[in-house]
């Protein structure tokens, strides 16, 4: 890390000049508080928070870390944030550290009153976390096994962490909202826990902690911007709930927005032949190899289909039980026997289509037997047991064939209109101002899938091309 002027922003995060914060301090010499002298000032701090002293101020700080969020989630969300570790220590140490009280913070009233008691290296400690504060932080690069490569995404600038364990669980393009103080050896650690967001939680996080800057300057037009980060703890909180911890599953959809359900429509076969030639007759029924017949939408069907989007959904589009034919979309299987004609379909509304369908079609010469439902997770307990055990295709087989269909579909990726991009492809976007910081996150938001899944041992894929490839420079 380069030299840190006097008038460069102090490294330990708490928005000063070096000069006016860690300047004079930074001369104490390495250990300048030892792991134990650290956690006996933690372990004196909150016993003093715990004393009972402080009920009324405990029962402010309670409101005002969960008040809102109490008006926002259900009663059962609530309690289950509530009980989350994180919110916990969370609340804990914004209480202790942060929280502004009458006369200062409870660290303020605890240095105070026991600061003679403590050996130095604990008031050292304890004087740094006092000019500490949460802000927001992206990853750019992990040293394994020794630290981080951050920007602080408020003053844009570059910091360099020592942080060792937590480069066995991060990945790069993550955001972090953490407290970093000069450690015993004078270098900027991550202190406490931090709330951890993915890539994509950049953008809303900068528009709530504006927003928030913007009516705490309306009222304090001189306040400092320590004061500011102090009180936004309960804010980072709020957005990881929402974005992390009660994060509600997607919502499978088809393209006509019905909920994803696996649907079995069986019918008694009375006339196999007639069966087999009606079947064959109708224009949106294309037959297979395997003699199943894929039933296709409609042309003008298909187009309106593509252009519905749903906020808080996912669409499932081509292959969800068949594949597309000229641009046409898949509405099910119908697999004819000699004494049963199945229709296999993925919601309620096609089932019941399916079944008019077939029943118009072939008349007399099939009879409605039965139908049956089963959701996805369902469906997926039970693959497990059903699944065949022995595989003929070898490990090394299986990795070539993922690696060469990941590398067909994003070079075509690169082509494709998104909804994420407002319909254009990421080629497009690259090309324009507006859209492409979303591109850039979006790529990002890759990259970091892509990382956790190497370290958990899955295929992944490189997308280091995509950058030069879309005209892009890539950050870090």
């Amino acid at each position: 890390m380069t030299r840190v002027g006097r008038n460069d922003p102090c490294p330990c995060g708490s928005g000063l000049k070096y000069k006016r914060c860690c300047l004079g301090k930074s001369t104490e010499p390495p250990g300048a508080y030892s792991s134990g002298e650290r956690q006996a000032a933690l372990d004196g701090l909150f016993r003093f928070a715990a004393s009972g002293r402080f009920e009324q101020e405990l029962e402010d700080a309670d409101l005002v870390f969960w008040g809102d969020l109490a008006d926002e989630l259900s009663a059962e969300e609530l309690r289950e944030a509530m009980a989350l570790e994180q919110s916990q220590l969370g609340f804990q140490e914004w209480y202790v550290f942060d929280f502004s009280l009458d006369a200062g913070t409870i660290l303020d009233r605890y240095l105070a009153r026991e600061g003679g008691r403590l050996r130095d290296g604990e008031v050292r400690f304890l004087e740094r976390m006092r000019r500490s504060h949460i802000r927001p932080y992206e990853i750019v690069a992990l040293r394994p096994e020794e630290g981080l490569d951050l920007i602080d995404l408020w003053a844009r600038r570059r910091l360099r962490v020592r942080e060792r364990l937590g480069t066995r669980q991060l990945a790069q393009w993550d955001v972090l909202a953490a407290r970093i103080i000069l450690g015993p050896r004078g270098e900027p650690v991550v202190e406490g826990s931090p709330y951890l967001y993915p890539p994509e939680a950049q953008a809303d996080l900068l528009r709530l902690l504006k927003r928030g800057h913007r009516a705490f300057r309306k009222d304090f037009p001189r306040g400092a911007e320590l004061a500011f980060f102090k009180d936004t703890v309960p804010v980072y909180h709020g957005l990881w709930l929402d974005l992390v911890a009660l994060r509600p599953l997607p919502r499978l959809v088809t393209a006509e927005g019905d909920d994803i359900v696996l649907a079995r429509v069986v019918f008694d076969v009375k006339d196999q032949p007639a069966v087999e030639a009606a079947l064959a007759d109708h224009p949106d029924l294309g037959r297979q190899d395997d003699g199943s017949y894929v039933w296709l939408e409609a042309g003008d069907a298909a187009h309106r289909a593509r252009r519905r989007r749903g906020s808080k959904t996912v669409e499932v589009g081509s292959g969800e039980v068949g594949p597309r034919k000229e641009g046409r979309r898949s509405l099910g299987t119908v697999v004819p026997g000699e004494r049963r004609l199945v229709f296999e379909t993925t919601s309620r509304p096609r089932a019941e289509r399916g079944r008019a369908m077939i029943e118009a079609l072939a008349g007399g010469a099939v009879a409605y037997r039965a139908i049956t439902y089963e959701d996805v997770e369902q469906a997926m307990k039970r693959l497990p047991d059903e699944a065949p055990r022995d595989s003929d295709i070898s490990s090394d087989i299986a990795a070539e064939l993922t690696a060469q269909f990941y590398e067909d579909h994003y070079r075509k990726w690169v082509d494709e209109p998104l909804p994420a991009l407002g319909g254009r492809t990421p080629r497009a976007a690259a090309r324009l101002g507006s859209a492409r910081p979303k591109l850039i996150a979006l790529l990002k938001s890759m990259e970091n899938m892509s990382a956790r899944q190497r370290r958990e041992s899955q295929p992944t894929y490189n997308f280091g091309w995509m950058w030069g490839e879309l005209g892009l420079e890539r950050p870090g």
